[in-house]
Order: C-alpha cells, then sequence, then structure tokens
C-alpha cells in the first residue's frame, strides 16, 4: 500500500521531471524576456547582485497582475521550495537576503534544481506517518495549526501552476520574444 508521502512525493517529481525537460535550451535572453511593459522580474542592483520584483509575490498582487518573465517565475517557485522548506523542516523563517537568485539561465536552473532538491524534495521524502497530519508549526505563524499535508499540497499548487505558466513562455518566445 502507498503512503500519502510516496504519493505526494510522486506528484512533486512528475511536476519537477516535466519542468526541468520544459526548461532544456533555456537562453538568457528567453530569460529575461518581457513579454509585457511593466511585468516582474529579476533585476540587479547597484552592486551586481540580482533582486526579485515584488518581494518574490508574496504579498498582496496588484490588478492586473504583471506578467512576469521567466526568470521571476523559476525565482519564485524556488523561494517558495527555500521559504517553506526552511520554516516547515527547520522551524525558522528566511529574509531575501538569505537567498541569491541569478541573472543567467543556466544559474535560474541551478538555482531552482538546487532548492527544489535540497530544501523541499529530500527533507520531504523523510516525513513519516503521522508527521503529515501534525501541525505545520510556529514558523507559518496564523497557519501554523494547518497540518504538514496542507502545507506541502499549497506548495504542490504553486509549483504546479508557476511550472504550466513557464511552460507557456516558452511556447510564445519563439513568436513574440525574439522579434520584439
Amino acid at each position: 500500500m502507498t503512503s500519502v508521502g510516496e504519493s505526494i512525493g510522486r506528484a512533486f517529481d512528475e511536476v519537477w521531471k516535466r519542468t526541468r525537460g520544459r526548461l532544456e535550451g533555456l537562453t538568457d535572453d528567453e530569460y529575461l524576456w518581457e513579454p509585457a511593459p511593466g511585468g516582474w522580474t529579476l533585476r540587479p542592483d547597484a552592486g551586481g547582485r540580482w533582486l526579485i520584483d515584488a518581494e518574490g509575490g508574496g504579498g498582496p498582487a496588484p490588478d492586473p497582475v504583471p506578467v512576469a518573465t521567466i526568470a521571476w517565475r523559476m525565482g519564485h517557485v524556488g523561494l517558495t521550495f527555500v521559504d517553506y522548506g526552511t520554516r516547515l523542516f527547520h522551524g525558522r523563517n528566511i529574509t531575501l537576503d538569505d537567498v541569491e537568485f541569478s541573472g543567467t539561465a543556466a544559474g535560474g536552473i541551478e538555482f531552482l534544481e538546487t532548492a527544489f532538491r535540497v530544501h523541499w524534495r529530500e527533507p520531504l521524502g523523510a516525513i513519516a506517518g503521522e508527521r503529515w497530519w501534525g501541525p505545520s508549526g510556529a514558523a507559518f505563524f496564523g497557519y501554523s495549526h494547518y497540518p504538514v499535508i496542507d502545507t506541502a499540497l499549497h506548495v504542490l499548487d504553486e509549483f504546479t501552476h508557476h511550472a504550466a505558466e513557464l511552460g507557456v513562455l516558452r511556447d510564445l518566445y519563439p513568436h513574440w520574444g525574439a522579434g520584439a
């Protein structure tokens, strides 16, 4: 019989496999391509450190929501893995200063892969039986009483929906990006 953890882990692995495949051949131009004016992206500060617009999307989104670049979406998903993983598995919070974003496609892929595997997937795979039904913990503030399974499913939802958006942007780029 399959456990809840095994089922959720397989779902994450399938989304990762599909996402990683969609990132094959990603160029720096495509990574930072802005499909609409005023969108969210990653930008270097005066010292050359790459920062994510809108603090990575952690607060209320404006209306209408700006169209985000592939770089922003990869940064947001990676930030979700690092942030939620640190909260769930280490019981503490992070700040954006704790995260290093990359201004290159190769660096962005490496960041996303490390965030997924090290900060999220490996510790998620170690969750045992009843822990799935226990509270997520104080680092989740008003959601601290939500069970771990709810937190994991929220992260899966964020990952899946932003990964799908990455795929759409990759599909659009050859039609708009190269000539824009």
